[in-house]
């Protein structure tokens, strides 16, 4: 296979050139709307579902959390009493 066979077979076109500095100006203001565009695209989470999913992920971080003391309790008496005894 040669080189201009891979290309259409991956998709991949010759580089592009880059553009003068005066287009730079144009450019940004077409970034500038372009992500003014994407953000009116956003479905934005209404206050209930926020509410709901921040008071689920304080409770399972909460419970997580009580978990891992009581394991760390355990294995610490655990560790001091095999400690004591040796």
């Amino acid at each position: 296979m040669g080189d201009s066979e891979n290309k259409e077979i991956v998709g991949q076109d010759e580089p592009k050139k880059t553009e003068s500095a005066d287009s730079g100006t144009k450019k940004q203001g077409g970034r500038i709307q372009k992500l003014k565009a994407e953000f009116a695209r956003i479905i934005w989470p209404d206050k209930n579902t926020v509410i709901k999913e921040t008071t689920a992920v304080v409770v399972v971080t909460v419970i997580l959390g009580a978990i891992i003391a009581l394991l760390d309790f355990i294995i610490k008496t655990g560790l001091d009493k095999i400690l004591q005894i040796g």
